[in-house]
Formats: structure tokens, sequence, C-alpha cells
């Protein structure tokens, strides 16, 4: 994994298995550098060298790509005696005795010693180790959130702690004396879309890990997008000579072991021979990663296989037991069984045998599983919801995220709106990306784009460490780094008349307002006051930020305001807003702590039901409001799929305020979904004497059952008491086709989805079964439209009635915004 460069030309690596030379070649004089404006930016690797060659000192610099699912460390060396740059991942020692760059992100506790790694790796499934307890994994999903690991010993509290500990390790133990001299600033790779709370957890982490002073810019951070698009130019300038061209407009997907991320950006000339990145849209889905291929197959697969051949139904297994035991357990088997399959589809994927201890009804039974297999057919239905270009943004179980990874990508697309054919090239990174059904599938979305692939799994995995590497060698040596910032959009703040310019597209970042921007009030009020709405606006028409200020009273029409604004390199923006005649006032200050052109798509409810439970644990939360409190949570698990989990909730929702109409519902939903249908039916029928939905959920699960004569009185019933929802004559269509009364069946169907559908004042519910009657009836524009709306909504955000009132623009200082620091 070495990276060994020079001022003369490389030949172009392989594609997929690219190997450094032994031996680095000498660099020409300097002055056989052209160092015109003309340089093309593939030149980088040239003009880095020379730049470097013309210190004459040796540097050296760390790199850190502190992954979900693995981490890696890479160093950036330039010896001047020699005129090479060597860059090159740290290989550490394994419990099998090889040597490999990526470290699983994972740390175990047991009887006072930490292991890291595949050691603490090891530790998943056994009893006695824990989640959040006493053994960490795929913690960087939780960094910069509001959440604890209340159970975990000190030092260990968040994954803050936890990020600490893994970078401290991993310096620890890197043998090479390199490591050690290397200097400041160590520069961490975070996601393009983490905000700013993850980003300055993320840093605080690194000086913490590497025991260095806070605050001093001895830590900085590079988004992982711009490392891997750095390790490309340095290591294949010749392959991506394509894409490195001014306006071109690229695609980083990133495609790892926990998450998928995608970044769109342009590269832009800037001064001092730096390239500035203009990112147009990013979206990361966590628990989207080969982990979670790994998971599909253990519950799809695996687990069904061990409980048929121990005579078991899938409930007669709590949801505990599989989430904490079984599936750690049978992991390491799953990805075995994936890979065989990605290297030989044809084949049927074998592996050894197992023995598992279980625990059912509070007993511990031991259970085997003689035969683990998979084939190559069973595997591509597995993917499917992977690689489903019209999935929508969440989907899936308790067990396995089922998010297909265009919807991270459909999402990037239209922030940036661009159609596929927009794009001149897609960089694909992650060992995920190596799957070849992955990459078929891009190829088959976007034909016409350049799709780049450099390297094998380890490879791929050292490249964003590699590139962070680089940029920490270009500030410590130069005081720049290689790859600079700049705002993604025109932002602007939004006035009773308009809008005032802020900052331009490709402006320099940080950046802050040189003069107040001078405001006044929409009119006077002497009782009450006012409420002004500030508001920031993208490229003139995407409001991105938006707070209340509220102007106690006497507010008078002429009060001068002034507005002053600061942006850093994040893209974070900061508002500080007072009255200018009376400086003494309350001022508003709001900082805008997600990057304000970027979007975190999809991560809002996982979010929302980890802080719900932080502050249960907490005692936050009065018991006269827990029992609506558990139900929220078994609401948010429903929607990120995680039935028996939910169920978990319900329970604990009963016991602090009884069976409530919408329980016994939602209890019979989760039932229902984990395949306990007898326990659905008697959810759906108490709960069916107050409740249409009920009702209607009883007249699906009769139908489901081939009970087709108790449905059709079950789904009449629910039609009387709503006959606006045409979800319910769908479903008598669909009861009255299984009963052979195919005229009756066409009619009802024809009255569902006939008439004015306003298909954008529909919910999701009334859209899913409504195309599907569009289909059965063979009406495929309508079927079309339905779709088409629905994949509206997967990137569209839904509209927000403004509160308070904007203010008067009066003026500004004029001065340009790239000049501002």
């Amino acid at each position: 994994m070495a990276l060994r460069l020079s001022l003369a030309s490389v030949a172009n690596p392989p594609s997929q298995s690219m190997r450094p030379p032994s031996v680095a070649m000498a660099l020409p004089p300097l002055s056989a550098v052209d160092q015109g404006n003309a340089m093309r930016h593939s030149d980088l690797r040239e003009r880095l060298l020379a730049r470097l060659r013309a210190t004459g000192h040796r540097a050296a610099a760390l790199g850190i790509d502190l992954g979900t699912t693995k981490s890696c460390m890479a160093y950036a060396d330039f010896d001047p005696d020699t005129g090479t740059l060597r860059c090159e991942c740290v290989r550490f020692p394994q419990p099998d005795g090889g040597l490999r760059a990526a470290v699983p992100s994972a740390v175990a506790i047991d009887a006072g010693r930490t292991y890291f790694g595949a050691e603490a790796l090891a530790k998943r499934g056994q009893r006695g180790f824990l989640p959040e307890r006493n053994l960490f994994c795929e913690s960087k999903n939780e960094i910069g959130l509001r959440y604890t690991y209340a159970r975990a010993p000190a030092g260990f509290g968040n994954a803050g702690d936890i990020a600490a500990q893994l970078m401290r390790h991993l310096h620890a133990a890197a043998a090479l004396p390199v490591v050690r001299e290397a200097g400041s600033p160590r520069v961490i790779t975070v996601p393009a879309s983490f905000h700013a709370a993850q980003r300055r957890a993320t840093l605080e982490a690194g000086e913490r890990g590497f025991e260095l002073a806070p605050g001093q810019g001895q830590v900085q951070l590079l988004d992982e997008p711009y490392a891997a698009f750095i390790d490309l130019m340095l290591r294949a300038p010749q392959r991506a000579a394509s894409l490195l061209q001014a306006g071109r407009t690229l695609m980083v997907f990133d495609f790892g072991g926990g998450t998928c991320d995608v970044a769109i950006f342009q590269l832009e000339a800037r001064p001092n021979d730096l390239l500035g990145a203009r990112l147009l849209g990013t979206s990361r889905y966590h628990r989207l990663g080969g982990g979670d291929i790994d998971r599909a197959i253990v519950h799809d697969v695996l687990i069904p296989a061990l409980l048929e051949e121990n005579g078991l139904k899938p409930w007669e297994v709590s949801w505990h037991e599989k989430r904490r035991h079984l599936e750690p357990a049978l992991l390491a088997t799953a990805e075995h069984l994936k890979i065989a399959l990605s290297v030989d589809a044809s084949a049927l994927a074998v592996a050894d045998s197992l023995a598992l201890d279980v625990q059912i009804d509070g007993v511990v039974r031991r259970l085997t599983l003689s035969d683990p297999s998979l084939d190559a057919e069973h595997f591509d239905d597995l993917l499917a919801p992977f690689l489903d270009p019209l999935a929508p943004p969440e989907a899936g179980g308790e067990y396995v995220q089922r998010s297909s990874i265009f919807s991270p990508v459909t999402q990037a697309m239209g922030l940036a709106d661009l159609a596929p054919g927009d794009l001149d090239g897609i960089l694909l990174c992650g060992s995920s990306a190596l799957l070849p059904q992955v990459q078929q599938a891009l190829a088959q979305e976007f034909p016409d784009t350049e799709l780049v692939l450099l390297g094998d799994a380890e490879e791929l995995q050292g490249a964003v460490a590699r590139g962070a590497a680089l940029q920490a060698l270009a500030v410590q040596v130069f005081g720049e780094p290689l790859i600079a910032p700049v705002c993604s959009s025109e932002l602007s703040l939004r006035v009773s008349i308009g809008q005032v310019p802020l900052l331009r597209a490709g402006d320099a970042v940080p950046a802050a307002s040189a003069a107040p921007i001078r405001l006044r009030p929409p009119h006077e009020d002497l009782d009450e006051g006012i409420d002004l709405a500030v508001e920031i606006v993208a490229d003139g028409k995407r409001l991105v930020g938006r707070r209340l200020w509220h102007l106690p009273a006497p507010v008078f029409e002429d009060d001068p305001l002034a507005l002053n604004w600061r942006i850093d390199e994040n893209q974070c923006i900061e508002l500080t807003l007072q009255r200018a005649d009376d400086p003494d006032s309350p001022a508003f200050v709001h900082r805008f702590d997600a990057p304000i052109t970027h979007r975190d798509m999809g991560q809002l409810v996982r979010c929302r039901m980890l802080e719900r439970m932080q502050a249960i644990r907490e005692d936050q939360v009065p018991r006269a409001d827990l029992g609506h409190a558990f139900e929220q949570i078994a609401q948010d698990c429903g929607e990120l799929g995680e039935y028996e989990k939910g169920l978990h909730f319900i329970r604990l929702a009963v016991q602090e305020q009884g069976d409530t109409l919408n329980l016994l519902n939602m209890g019979g939903i989760y039932r229902e979904k984990v395949g306990d249908t007898d326990g659905a039916q008697a959810s759906y029928e108490r709960a069916a004497s107050g409740w249409t939905a009920s009702r209607f959920n009883l007249a699906r699960l009769h139908y489901n059952a081939g009970r087709h004569a108790e449905a059709l009185q079950a789904v009449d019933a629910a039609i009387a008491e709503r006959e606006d929802r045409r979800a319910y004559r769908c479903l008598r269509g669909d009861i009255l086709a299984a009963l052979g009364r195919d005229n009756e069946a066409r009619l009802v169907r024809q009255d569902a989805i006939g008439g004015h559908l306003a298909l954008a004042e529909l919910d999701d519910f009334e859209l899913g079964w409504l195309e599907s009657t569009a289909a059965k009836l063979k009406q495929e524009e309508t079927r079309n439209n339905i779709r088409a709306e629905r994949q509206r909504r997967t990137q569209q955000a839904r509209p927000v009635t403004r509160q308070g009132e904007l203010p008067v623009f009066v003026g500004q200082a004029l001065r340009d915004p790239a000049e501002e620091v």
C-alpha cells in the first residue's frame, strides 16, 4: 500500500490491483516543472514534490480514517536526500499472525483489560459482553449526539471517548519510527455530511487520543471524499486526468462496512496552486454498508436455518437474544459466505458447522447449524433491496437496514439539482464497492459516466487515510491544504423585499461580514413586541436556516438593527443580530449547527429515538409522561422497521398507561410483522370496536391468511366508517378477486383509483395501495404518476409555514466577500 512519488512520470496503474514501484525515481531539476497558470490539476503530484524539494527539509505527517467499522492510519514522509515522498498505511499485527492496515473500530473491556480491533470484535456474541456496556462497535454513528453509554466504565461513556481510545491505540501500536516523528497537524477524516457537533466531537477525540493541547490546531479535519480524491490524484493522475479539470462534476461513492456516503462536488482553481472543492450535494446513510449485507444473510438465511434445524418458531427466540447473541456470533460466517460468492458467483458458498448457546424462556439451550450455506440466486435476492434504484429512503428491520445505495445517491443528486448525465465521473471507495453487483447497478444507472475503482479491498480501505496524510503534510510544510474548502452555494439573508447576498458560491471559507448589515423592524409594536424571522437562503430558493428573534416592546419602525455573520471552514454559519443603538441590549446569537449547504438525510428518527432513550435513562422524563415516551419510542421503532424492539417498548407503555386503542393496533401491526399472526389477530379484534384502522388491518390479516369471507366482512365494516379511504377499496378489490368475483373486483379497483387523484394530498399509505392497484389494472400512466410522486417525496423537504415577520433591509457596506476573513 505504499505510495512513492517523483516528478518523473509513472505508468498508469491497473484498475483492480495497483502496486507501487519498488524503487523511487530521481527528481528532475525544479526548472523542468511547469509552474504556469495553464497547469492541469493532474500535475498536482509534480507541483507537490517540487515545492517539497524546494524546502530542503524532511517532513512527516499522519492521516487517520476513523471509519464506522474499520479504521486506518497512514503517514506521508518526504526524504530530501532521495527526493521521494512515501505515503503508506501503517500495517498492524493481527491475532492470526498477519499484518493488515484496516483495524476493526471495536473496543472491548474484560477484567480490567481493554481489547482493540480484531481482538475486541471476537468478543461479539460471547456471554458477558454487552453493547454499550463493555463492547463498543460502530460508535462513529453516535459521535456528537446527546447520547451516552450509561453503563460503561469511566473513559468509555460516549462515542467520543471510544474514538479517543481507538486513536490512542492506533498511535501506540504503530511500531514505525516515522509515526513517532510525525509532526502536526494530524488530519482526521469525517463524512462530508457531518454537522458541527459531530465535527467538534471528532476533533476533541483526536486531541485526547494523541494527547495534544486542545484548540491549538494540532488536529484538523478533512472531508472523506476530498481525502479519497487526493489519493487518486497522487496515485493515478493519468487515469484521473479526464476528471481533474476545472468545472468537472464528480461523485465520490463511498460504500464501506457500516455506511454509504455520497458526495458530489466540482473542482475549482485557487491561488497558490491550490484546488477548491465546491460541494454540491451530500448524503450519508448509517447502517447501510457491507455489514448490513452480512446482517441480511444472518437474519434471512442463517437464523431461519438454525431455528428450523432445532424445531423453533421465529418468535420463540426473543429480539434481545437474536440481536445481542445470535447475530454477533453468526456475522463472521455471513461475511465468509458473502466474500465467497463475490469471488465466484456460480458457486455454492458453504461454511463450517456451528454450535451456539441460546436462551429460550429463561433456559439456555445449545442449538446447532450443521450446514451454513448460501447460493448465488439467494444472494442476488438478498442484494435486490440494497440495489433498488426506486427504493424508499428508509427500509428494513431492527436487524438489517435495507435501504438502497441509490437512496443517498438520489438525495445527493436532488440536492445538487443534477441528472445522471450531468456527472463526469464517479470515484468508488470502500470495500463494499468491490461487489460486482454494486458496480453493475451503478453502471446501469449512469451509463455515460466514467466509473473509477483503483485497487483491491485493502488498497481501497487505505485511500482515505493516505489522502488525509498528504493533506496533513501540505499543511505542515506549506501552511496550506492541497484541497481548500469553498462555499458550496450562494448564501443570502431573506428580507421583506427580497434577499441580501452574504457569500457567493466558490468563495473561500472561513469568511465573515466586513461590516454589519443594517435592518429595521417591519412596523412598530408598543405593547407585545415583534417576532422577527431570521432566514438564510441558498442559491436564491432553498431555505437552509430559520430562527425567530423576539424583539421586546416597545418596537419602533425606525429602530436600527445590525446583523453580523460568520461562516467557518465546515460551512456552519453564525448570526449575531442586535439593536444598533443599544449595544447593551440582549442580542440574538445563533449558530446553525448543521453545515448550511449539506444534508444528512434519513437519520432524524434514529437520533430522536436515541435521545429519548437517553432522557428516560437520566430520569429527565416525569413518571406521568413515561407511558407516552415509551409509545413514541415504539413508533420510532416502527418507522425504522424494528418491530420486535418496538414490541418491547409497547409492553413498557402498556405498563404505564394501559391497553389504549393505539397501542393495541400498533402491537397488532408489529406482531404481524414478526410472524405472530395469532397475537396480531387478537390485538386487532380488541381494537376494532373503536378504531377503523384496526378493522382494515384485521381484514388484511384475514386476506393474507386465506380467510377471504372474514376479510370481506371486516373490510366492509371499515369502508362503512371511512368511505374516503381509497386504500380500503383497493383491499376490497383484492379480496373479491381472491373469491373469484373478478368483475366486481375490477369495478371496485377502478372506483378506488378513479376520479381526480390529488396525489400530493394523499399520504404514503394510500399511495402504496393505489400503485399496487394501478399495476393490477395495467394502468401504467397512473402507476408511473404515483411512483413519480413517491420518488419526489424522497428528495424534497416538506414546505414549512413561516412564523414571524421578515426584517426590512436598510443597507450594508459593499465589499467583495472573497476578501472577508
